[in-house]
């Protein structure tokens, strides 16, 4: 398993991997989303996350705050302004560090399972301006209440038009990839599978995950093999992940098959099948201990 690559540098980090232990004995990190859309909210779910003291990231879905402004104008019959919405979310940015933890900004789109029902050229926009503009508030101040140096990571779905490019520009600003595929309504084949990791790679990501939703044990399995098979071939961190209750193997011993990261909830889930995270820290902590 391949670590995930924006990770806290801090000793004694629980994703951190010790030399002296084997590359099997890792754990993979935890994420936990945050899906408020006002200061009030979004800051209070990032000091729980901050305060349970098991969580490595923080993903921002930015989709919600998206949904909201662009509801907004449709409903005063005005065309959606990718800028405005990227302008609403650039203005959430210091609340959403405030967990002192990486984060990973992900706009779900409604193609992917999402609530944000935009167009791909829409979708390529507000990500656009929200890379080009975050420079000017990452350097955030404690004075502005929120953490300095924390470091941003960008969800790239890579069956958008503009993947290539945002992956590119997010580059160019520092910033690490995870590039993602989701299929609510069931799971691709092994070969579907296997050519969207190595496109996701070839895509220059950093970090290539996938999700699909089961119908039997055998999507699980699939699922399963596939991620292996990519951390086996690939040169980044991948991360296969298998939807609901059915697929719920794969967020608690993913990393036996080479995810870097598993996904949990603390309150809404982001995802069918995310489990609180407290359960599945205790989990992880047995089990790669």
């Amino acid at each position: 398993m391949k670590q995930l690559p924006f990770l806290n540098d801090a000793v004694g980090h629980r994703a951190a991997v010790d030399s002296s232990t084997a590359a099997d004995s890792r754990r993979p990190a935890i994420i936990v989303p945050v899906q408020a859309t006002v200061p009030e909210e979004i800051l209070g779910q990032c000091s729980a996350i901050a305060n349970t003291g098991v969580v490595d990231v923080v993903e921002w879905r930015i989709d919600a705050v998206i949904d909201c402004v662009a509801d907004e104008s449709r409903h005063m019959a005005v065309p959606i302004d990718p800028r405005k919405l990227a302008e609403a979310v650039l203005g959430l940015a210091v609340h959403a560090s405030t967990a002192g933890l990486p984060v990973l900004i992900t706009l779900r789109t409604g193609f992917e399972g999402g609530n944000a029902e935009v167009s791909e050229d829409v979708y390529t926009e507000i990500l656009r301006a929200i890379v080009t503009g975050l420079p000017d508030k990452a350097g955030i101040s404690e004075a502005m209440g929120g953490t300095a140096g924390v470091t941003w990571a960008l969800d790239v779905e890579i069956a958008r038009r503009g993947a290539a490019e945002l992956i590119d520009l997010a580059h160019d600003q520092g910033m690490s990839v995870v590039a993602s595929h989701h299929n609510f309504a069931g799971t691709d084949s092994a070969e579907a599978l296997a050519d969207t990791f190595t496109r996701m790679a070839a895509a220059g990501a950093d970090v290539a995950k996938i999700a699909m939703m089961p119908v039997t044990r055998a999507d699980v399995a699939g699922l399963l093999r596939a991620t292996a098979l990519a951390e086996e071939t690939l040169e980044i961190p991948v991360l296969g992940i298998s939807m609901g209750r059915l697929g719920r193997t794969s967020r608690v011993m993913g990393a036996d098959f080479g995810s870097c990261a598993t996904f949990a909830q603390l309150g809404e889930a982001s995802a069918p099948g995310q489990i609180a995270v407290a359960d599945l820290a205790g989990i992880i902590d047995r089990l790669y201990d």
